[in-house]
C-alpha cells in the first residue's frame, strides 16, 4: 500500500467515525420528557376524563411509549445493550400502564389516590432509561 491509497483509508475511515458518531446522539433529556409527558397524560387522563367516554382514549396516551420504539429502531447506531434497556423499559412501563388504567378505569375513576402514583409509576420507566443515558454519556469509554 501506497501513502495516497493510505491517506485515502484514512479519509474514508474518519468520514464513517464522523458519520457514527452523528447517529450516536443522547436521547436523555428527551426521554425524560417523554417520562414527563407520560406522567401528565395518564393523571390528566384518569382526573379528567369522563367514565363514559375513555374507551379510546387510552390508546392515544400510549404515544411516548410509540415515540421510544421509533427512535431506537431508527437508530443506525446505539451504545452496546441499549436496544435491550430501551426493550425493557418500555415493556416494563407499558405494563405499569396497563395495570394503572384498566383498574383504574374500573375501580378508581377520578380518584387522585390512585392516578398520581400510578401516572408517576408509569413514567418511572423513562426516567430510569434517562438517567442510564446520563451516565452512560460519562463514562470515558462511552461509545458504539
Amino acid at each position: 500500500m501506497d501513502k495516497n491509497e493510505a491517506r485515502e483509508a484514512l479519509a474514508s475511515a474518519d468520514a464513517a467515525a464522523s458519520r457514527m458518531k452523528r447517529g450516536n446522539r443522547r436521547p436523555g433529556p428527551v426521554v425524560f420528557l417523554l417520562g414527563v409527558a407520560m406522567m401528565v397524560m395518564t393523571a390528566g387522563y384518569g382526573l379528567l376524563i369522563e367514565p363514559t367516554s375513555q374507551h379510546a382514549v387510552p390508546v392515544v396516551l400510549l404515544i411516548p411509549f410509540f415515540a421510544l420504539v421509533i427512535y431506537t429502531a431508527t437508530r443506525p447506531v446505539l451504545a452496546r445493550h441499549h436496544r435491550t434497556r430501551y426493550a425493557l423499559a418500555t415493556t416494563a412501563g407499558a405494563a405499569l400502564y396497563t395495570l394503572t388504567v384498566t383498574l383504574g378505569s374500573a375501580f378508581f375513576s377520578g380518584e387522585p389516590l390512585w392516578w398520581l402514583p400510578g401516572s408517576v409509576l408509569c413514567a418511572v420507566p423513562f426516567f430510569v432509561i434517562g438517567a442510564l443515558e446520563r451516565t452512560t454519556a460519562r463514562t470515558p469509554e462511552a461509545g458504539p
